[in-house]
C-alpha cells in the first residue's frame, strides 16, 4: 500500500488499513485496465459507490462517528417544514413521495410523521438508496418508529415502476461523479487519474469540445481548475419523466448558481474531502474510507430541467426556505430539550452554519400555485449566467 495513501492527520484501525489496501488494490488494476488513465468521474464512483468497499457502501456516515452532519440528524423540524411544502402540493396533486438517496430513512420518517399531524398521507413513499446498508438501517428505523406506514413504504436502490407527485434530493447530487478540469487557452482539459510508484497522481488530458462549450471557457484565468457534474444534468433529466403533471421536485444541496461557482477567485474548484468530521481537499487518498464531494453548480440544474420541460419555480436558500415554511422554536418546554432544539434551528439557518452555504431549488411540471417555501425569499434570478 503507498506510504502516501495515509495523511499524517488520519490514524487508521486495521478495518480501515485493510479497506483502503482493497480500494487502492481495486483502483490501480481499473487504471491499468483504461490504459494507465482514469477519469476522476470513473475514480470518484469507485472510491464512493464501489458495492463492497466504497464510502457509502460500508461506512458510519452520518453524526459524531461519522464524518458530517446533515440537517435531518440535526433536528426533526427539518422534515416537519418539508411535510408542508409537500402537503401543499399533495392536496392538489395527490400521489407518491419519492425521496432519492434516502439514507437511513431519518428524513422520511420525519417527514411521515409530520404529513400524519396535517392530516395528509402520500400513497407511497419510495426511499432510493444505493447502499444496502443504508437500506437495512432504513427497514429497522421505519419499522420501530412509523409502523403504521408498512404497507405504503418501499425500500428500493432504483427508480420504482410508478411517478411521483414530489421528488425529494437532500445532499445527493453534491455526492455524484463529477469531471475535474484545468483551462489552458480557453480550453477545457479533463484531469485524469494514474498510478505513480507510490500514490495517485493527475494527468491532463486533450481538450474537451462538448465541455469547453458548456462552460463557456475562453476568456477564463489560464490553469484555472473547477468540476462539471454531467451526472447532475442527467438526474435532473431522468427524475423530470418520473414527476407527475402538477408535481414538484425540490433539491436541497450546497452550492451556487453558475456565476458564483465559476468565479475567477473560486479557481481550485470546490472539491472537498471528509473524514471524521476533517475537511481537506486531496480526494487521491484514503479511497473508501472519506466522503468525496462537490459544490452544486444550481444553474446548470435549471437549464437541465427546463430543458427537461419543468418550470423553475424557486430558488433560495436553507434559511429563507424552512423560515417561510414555519420554522421555529417552540414557545416552551423542558430547558435541554429547548435549548438542543434552538441550538439546531441556528445551525440550519445561520449564514456562518448551513443557513446560506444551502440552497433550495424547486422544479413543477404544470401550472401549481406559488410554493410557501419561497415565500420570504426567491433568487431566481441571481441562476442567469449574465
Amino acid at each position: 500500500m503507498p506510504e502516501t495513501a495515509t495523511p499524517a492527520w488520519a490514524t487508521l484501525d486495521t478495518a480501515e488499513k485493510a479497506t483502503l489496501e482493497r480500494q487502492v488494490h481495486r483502483l490501480r488494476a481499473r487504471i491499468a485496465q483504461a490504459g494507465g488513465a482514469l477519469s476522476f468521474a470513473e475514480f470518484m464512483e469507485g472510491a464512493l459507490y464501489d458495492p463492497e468497499i466504497g464510502y457509502y457502501s460500508h461506512r458510519t456516515v452520518f453524526g459524531a462517528a461519522g464524518d458530517f452532519i446533515t440537517a435531518p440528524a440535526l433536528s426533526p423540524l427539518f422534515g416537519q417544514c418539508l411535510a408542508r411544502q409537500c402537503a401543499q402540493i399533495l392536496r392538489q396533486t395527490p400521489g407518491p413521495i419519492i425521496e432519492v438517496g434516502g439514507g437511513g430513512g431519518r428524513l422520511a420518517v420525519d417527514i411521515l410523521q409530520a404529513l400524519d399531524a396535517l392530516g395528509i398521507s402520500p400513497m407511497r413513499y419510495v426511499l432510493i438508496e444505493r447502499s444496502a446498508r443504508r437500506r437495512e438501517e432504513a427497514r429497522i428505523l421505519m419499522a420501530r418508529e412509523i409502523p403504521e406506514h408498512a404497507d405504503r413504504i418501499v425500500i428500493t436502490d432504483a427508480w420504482p415502476a410508478m411517478d411521483a407527485s414530489v421528488i425529494l434530493a437532500n445532499e445527493l447530487l453534491d455526492a455524484l461523479p463529477v469531471t475535474r478540469f484545468r483551462v489552458h487557452q480557453g480550453q477545457a482539459h479533463p484531469l485524469l487519474v494514474c498510478a505513480e510508484s507510490d500514490a495517485f497522481g493527475w494527468r491532463e488530458g486533450p481538450a474537451d469540445a462538448q465541455m469547453t462549450e458548456a462552460l463557456e471557457t475562453r476568456g477564463w484565468p489560464e490553469g484555472y481548475t473547477s468540476e462539471i457534474s454531467w451526472a447532475a444534468r442527467k438526474w435532473i433529466g431522468e427524475a423530470a419523466t418520473r414527476l407527475n403533471a402538477g408535481g414538484l421536485l425540490l433539491v436541497i444541496d450546497y452550492g451556487f448558481p453558475a456565476p458564483e461557482f465559476y468565479h475567477p477567485q473560486r479557481h481550485e474548484g470546490t472539491l472537498m474531502c471528509h473524514f471524521r468530521h476533517h475537511a481537506h481537499g486531496d480526494p487521491l487518498v484514503l479511497m473508501g474510507l472519506q466522503d468525496i464531494t462537490t459544490h452544486v453548480d444550481f444553474t446548470a440544474l435549471a437549464e437541465s430541467g427546463q430543458a427537461a420541460g419543468l418550470a423553475v419555480a424557486g430558488y433560495t436558500s436553507q434559511a429563507a426556505f424552512l423560515l417561510s415554511l414555519g420554522l421555529a422554536p417552540r414557545a416552551q418546554g423542558p430547558g435541554r430539550a429547548h435549548m438542543e432544539e434552538a441550538n439546531a434551528i441556528k445551525r440550519l439557518t445561520l449564514p456562518h452554519e448551513m443557513g446560506e452555504l444551502f440552497k433550495v431549488m424547486a422544479f413543477t411540471r404544470g401550472d401549481t400555485a406559488p410554493l410557501a417555501g419561497f415565500h420570504l425569499l426567491d433568487r431566481s434570478r441571481a441562476l442567469a449566467r449574465r
